[in-house]
Formats: C-alpha cells, structure tokens, sequence
C-alpha cells in the first residue's frame, strides 16, 4: 500500500512537472559587441529593398554602443545560441530596429528589418548592420532583437550619431562563423 501511494506520488509530480521548459529554455548570449570589419562575399535583396551581407572574415576592431554616422560602418554583435541539448536545432528571429521609419529604395517605408535562422544549440554567429547607402543615415538608437517564437531572448541598442568618434582597437579579435 506504502509502495503504491509512492509510486502514485511520483508519477503525479512528474505530470504536474511536465517537461522541464525552464530548463531547455533556448537563449542567446551575446559574447561580443560594436564596430566590426568584414569580408563581403555575397548580398542578399529583401522584399523591402534592404540589402543583407553574406559575410567571411570577420575582425572585431571596438567594443562600443556608440556608432559613427558614416558609409561604410557596420556594427553588430557576436552571440551564441545556449540550451540544454548541444546540437539541437532552433528557429530564431533576429529584428533590427531602425530608431525611426526610413524607406528604402522600393519606396516602401520600414521600422524594422528582419529574419529567421535556423541555427544550432551551441552555435556561435554574428549580426551586423552595415550603413552602405545615404538613407540608412538616421541617427538615434538601433536595436537588435532575438526572438524564439514570441519570446525575446536576448536585446541589445546602439546609438548612431555623427559625433560618435571611436578608436579601433590594436589587436583585433577576427573570427569564421561556426556552421
């Protein structure tokens, strides 16, 4: 009788615990941040006329939120995806926030730019914004966001201004990304 009312106990705490979802929470961990140099080897047009890099080589040159308003800067942060099963495969969505609507070259005005990416637990990567064309010159604060689902994972603001005067490091950190 003991044994029975135990055994009933454990397995009605295993129901009422179900899956542990705090303990495999996806997350993302943002390792590195500010101004970085890369390789350009491919672009990628979206429906709104924003233009995405397909990046190699890339070299962390300042660890800063302040972004000089200038052609040619790309700033961005290097995160790894963390949850309890290395090698599981999530969907994220990554969200940059322009700090006002701007309107790209398809005429079609835009506060946001996004897309999902299916990475692995474990995997670390890299999102950048690179100011190539007059109109993406807007000053104020940009903002990257990682999402599961409808879940924010992980946020984190830069400010683009014209004063914004950064030194590059001496040594930087460069780095491939992990596939």
């Amino acid at each position: 009788m003991i044994l029975a009312r135990l055994a009933a106990l454990v397995i009605t705490l295993a129901l009422l615990a179900g899956p542990s979802r705090a303990a495999e929470t996806v997350g993302v961990e943002i390792l590195q941040y500010g101004l970085f140099r890369s390789d350009i080897v491919g672009k990628q047009p979206d429906p709104v006329g924003v233009v995405h890099n397909v990046v190699d080589n890339i070299c962390h040159i300042a660890t800063t939120r302040d972004v000089p308003m200038k052609i040619g800067v790309h700033f961005g942060v290097r995160y790894k995806v963390t949850g309890p099963v290395a090698g599981e495969r999530v969907l994220l969505g990554k969200v940059i926030r322009y700090p006002a609507v701007l309107t790209p070259p398809s005429g079609r005005p835009a506060s946001m730019v996004g897309n999902l990416v299916e990475l692995k637990v474990g995997t670390t990567t890299y999102a950048e914004y690179a100011l190539e064309q007059p109109w993406e010159l807007v000053p104020g604060t940009w903002t990257f966001q990682f999402f599961e689902r409808d879940r924010m994972l992980a946020e984190f603001s830069f400010t683009v201004s014209d004063g914004a005067a950064v030194s590059e490091t001496v040594n930087p950190t460069c780095f491939q990304l992990s596939s």
